[in-house]
């Protein structure tokens, strides 16, 4: 009975604690002293709030939710010739703040109204020069910033028909090639080099290909059809197995098969009684940690479903698990939680999950209806609750690239999120053209500290080459099969 008791003390401590977080919900740990390796970023002495192409880097801070307090200027930039450490930021062109920033977790604290959002959408809009109201040594004033004009606003209908999206994605790739390593890939991540790859070869250029086939040869070589219980392979199976057939899809080189059926083998032996997969195999001596979880299960599914599409054969046993098993944990407003029971619980979290749940239904080349409903139904809910865009769990850029290309299974869906989130990508993008990982609630130091800009850049990229509908997981026509 004791530790029974134990449980049910932590569970009502957790909720008194949940009934009392302020409206505005921010870090009690805050992330400004976490470093990285990547030396562009370590020069600005933490892991701060990158304020889009100004060149300046700020935290906000719990007592002071309504204003940013810059933290870091980089040299030759337009915040570095005009403001200083210390500065508060307390509104953009004659407009304060409208609210406390505000993220966290729980529908109550999604969003990032505020601070970030309206600073966003200001860079977004206003092209030249910004006017930010500030409190300088105790004392308030005006400060303008000139900014390059060379990007323009995003388009109504951005990533596609924008010349915006088109020059940002030029300098993504180019970026992306520069921070290739030798062997092929970029940090060592599998959700990092496996969206790098793919969004240069999403970008239907043929100048990339020689760089994206060291990548793909170096995703062959790591895996094979042997169970090993190092590590939380079935993560890496997964990206690594969509990469490969994406890549044969669009080049039909003859080597990539046989690598594809190792990785289909592996993944069969390694899927559940129940039909999901977990961080690690079935049947992992001492334990699988957290069992069969829906995020792996829809990689898998989408892994195994572009198999078909490849001309593999999958079990149809095998592959109808992996519905049935997200199905169990999916609410009635298409919400995907963490594993089995989510019907129990009619709200939302982070979409990471429903934007691979969406999307592996979407891609898959059976299913027929009930499949397609069920995509519509995923992609859905992540356009009527778009505010966790940038905010997930685990790997919250993992989580980004799968909600973007999730909400693709219904167009309109994808234009919501878009909409909603067009400050994001306005608010994480540097003054060199590349991207930068934001502070958020789940603040994952591992994707920081392995480079918060590859690691940006490649997912964000990914999603805005969606413009380009090269890849069947960002619209390409879908391969029939014989």
């Amino acid at each position: 009975m004791l530790p029974r008791m134990k449980s049910h003390v932590l569970l009502l401590t957790a909720a008194l604690f949940v009934t009392v977080i302020p409206g505005h919900a921010l870090r009690k740990n805050p992330t400004w002293n976490k470093q990285t390796r990547a030396t562009s970023d370590a020069q600005a002495g933490g892991w701060l709030i990158n304020l889009g192409i100004t060149g300046a880097r700020a935290k906000i801070n719990l007592e002071r939710p309504q204003e940013f307090e810059v933290a870091y200027l980089f040299p030759d930039t337009p915040a570095h010739a005009t403001l200083k450490i210390g500065d508060r930021i307390l509104g953009v062109n004659g407009t304060p703040f409208s609210e406390p920033h505000k993220f966290g977790y729980g529908p109550k604290f999604f969003g990032y109204e505020g601070p970030m959002m309206e600073l966003g959408q200001t860079l977004d809009s206003h092209q030249g020069k910004i006017t930010l109201q500030i409190i300088r040594s105790e004392k308030k004033q005006n400060v303008t910033l000139g900014l390059p004009t060379k990007y323009g606003s995003f388009s109504k209908t951005f990533p596609y028909d924008c010349p915006k999206t088109d020059l940002i994605l030029k300098e993504c790739y180019t970026f992306l090639l520069e921070t290739q390593r030798p062997d092929g890939l970029w940090n060592g991540r599998p959700d990092a080099d496996t969206f790098a790859a793919l969004a240069l070869l999403g970008s239907g250029n043929k100048d990339f290909l020689p760089a994206v086939e060291k990548s793909m040869r170096i995703f062959a070589k790591s895996t094979n059809d042997v169970i090993d219980y190092g590590g939380l392979d079935c993560w890496k199976y997964t990206l690594y197995g969509t990469a490969l057939c994406e890549y044969y899809i669009l080049t039909r080189e003859g080597w990539i098969k046989p690598e594809l059926e190792q990785i289909k083998t592996w993944l069969l032996k390694a899927q559940m009684d129940n039909g999901g997969w977990g961080h690690r195999p079935a049947n992992k001596p001492g334990g699988n940690g957290y069992g069969a979880i829906n995020a792996i299960t829809m990689q898998a599914k989408m892994t195994l479903g572009m198999m078909m599409r490849c001309g593999l054969e999958v079990p149809a046993d095998k592959f109808r698990a992996t519905h049935d098993f997200v199905a169990k944990g999916t609410n009635d407003i298409g919400y995907v939680w963490y594993k089995d029971g989510g019907r129990r619980n009619p709200g939302y979290a982070d979409m990471g999950r429903t934007g691979i749940t969406a999307l592996a239904h979407h891609v898959s080349p059976v299913g027929g209806e009930q499949y397609r409903d069920f995509a519509l139904l995923t992609a859905g809910c992540i356009g009527n609750y778009p505010k966790t865009f940038p905010d997930t769990h685990g790997s919250p850029l993992l989580g980004l690239a799968w909600t973007g290309l999730g909400a693709l299974a219904d167009p309109a869906q994808f234009r919501k999120l878009m909409d909603y989130n067009r400050w994001h990508f306005a608010m994480a993008h540097t003054p060199e053209g590349n991207f930068y990982y934001q502070p958020n609630r789940d603040n994952n130091p591992q994707d920081y500290s392995a480079g918060p800009r590859i690691n940006a850049t490649a997912a964000n990229a990914l999603v805005l080459t969606a413009r380009f509908k090269n890849l069947q997981i960002t619209g390409a026509k879908p391969v029939q099969l014989k």
